[in-house]
């Protein structure tokens, strides 16, 4: 594979990085309503940049329903010189715009939870939330690269949304069952399986796509009893890895099962330059307790470099849970900072403050953030 870097930001000091926890469902609005919320928390705690999860944008609730839910192909035009490696990423103009009225509903979100009147989210504020969502029952699903666009712009943030399915993959071909009274013909033994692209994206304050990365290594177990799920079924696997300047250091991408494949993070720290390496995830109940931390501190302490992974935590539907626990880690494999889980309480953030019996049970500590400063 190859290593694109992407380098055009004025020098780095002293930053703090806002690691977002998110329980996605469904429901696209809701979804970025509640991003919108995160980036009120952060802007409140001075931070520079949103780490988003994985699925930040929309969970369905089976494989169909996210590729008809993928968002429309980045056919972007990523072009550079050598002079100062500068890259511009340009949005295909097909791209569906957000109505005025949900990207006031964002300002006026990110307005509201970064004034320093929240530190919680309420029972009330979920209500309230939840009354918008169906107010606002967007018959065309709205554009969740709109949406991340405008949560940034509104917010002065720059943003790392972990994953979300692009369309665009080419189809998978798969055998079909053979015809009943005869043997079907190679031209026809197979069908067309549409696939996504799991791509993470990231944003500059000004609302410009920097850059994206396809998600490699996809996620196919099979627990029994516990989970199956099976990525490859409708997603194809990206190429190219990619290291980009940010305010907070540079950052080299990855998605979720990528931490199993340590080799991948050598290459984007010893030829890319990476500083800092990205691991927003959706980890399973079962694989996070086992393996979440181990894994995280491992890519840590073998590259000397920190670690922000950003996790979805909660129910998402009948058939989904997720572990939770959006970490920071430093080069040394310290935990900086823990936004709690399926397992436990953690250490640091928004929804950790100024607890009381009004607010939420720790269980449900969704939209919150946990911050680290990056030097």
């Amino acid at each position: 594979s190859s290593t694109k870097s992407m380098s055009n930001t004025p020098p780095r000091r002293m930053a703090k990085a806002a690691i977002a926890q998110l329980c996605s469902t469904n429901n696209k609005f809701q979804n970025l309503i509640n991003i919108a919320k995160c980036a009120g928390f952060a802007k409140r705690e001075n931070a520079s940049m949103l780490f988003l999860p994985e699925c930040f944008g929309y969970m369905g609730d089976n494989a169909a329903d996210t590729v008809k839910q993928a968002e429309d192909p980045l056919d972007c035009v990523i072009s550079g010189d050598e002079g100062n490696n500068r890259v511009v990423a340009e949005l295909p103009s097909s791209s569906s715009l957000l109505s005025s009225s949900i990207r006031d509903m964002l300002a006026s979100t990110i307005l509201s939870y970064s004034s320093g009147k929240r530190s919680v989210i309420t029972k009330e504020d979920e209500e309230d939330s939840n009354d918008n969502a169906d107010q606002n029952n967007i018959k065309d699903s709205p554009s969740l690269l709109e949406g991340l666009r405008t949560i940034a712009r509104e917010s002065g943030l720059w943003i790392s949304g972990g994953g979300m399915h692009v369309s665009g993959a080419p189809p998978a071909a798969a055998l079909a069952p053979p015809k009943e009274g005869g043997s079907s013909s190679s031209s026809d033994s197979t069908t067309q399986h549409h696939r996504v692209y799991n791509t993470h994206v990231i944003i500059d304050s000004t609302g410009n796509l920097k850059c994206f990365y396809r998600k490699a290594h996809l996620f196919d177990v099979s627990i029994p009893g516990k989970v199956h799920l099976k990525e490859s079924a409708t997603t194809a696997a990206g190429e190219e890895l990619v290291v980009c300047d940010s305010p907070v250091g540079k950052l080299g991408l990855t998605t979720c099962y990528d931490v199993r494949f340590p080799e991948m993070y050598v290459e984007l720290v010893q030829r890319g330059g990476a500083e800092i390496l990205l691991v927003p995830s959706a980890f399973t109940v079962p694989t996070g307790s086992a393996h979440w931390q181990t894994l995280l501190r491992a890519r840590a302490i073998e590259n000397q470099c920190y670690v922000l992974a950003a996790a979805q935590f909660g129910r998402h539907n009948a058939r989904r849970e997720s572990y939770g626990h959006s970490l920071a880690i430093d080069p040394w494999g310290d935990i900086l900072a823990d936004a709690g889980g399926y397992d436990g309480p953690g250490t640091t953030g928004c929804n950790a403050k100024e607890w009381n019996e009004k607010m939420l049970p720790s269980s449900s500590r969704t939209p919150s953030i946990v911050t680290c400063n990056i030097d």
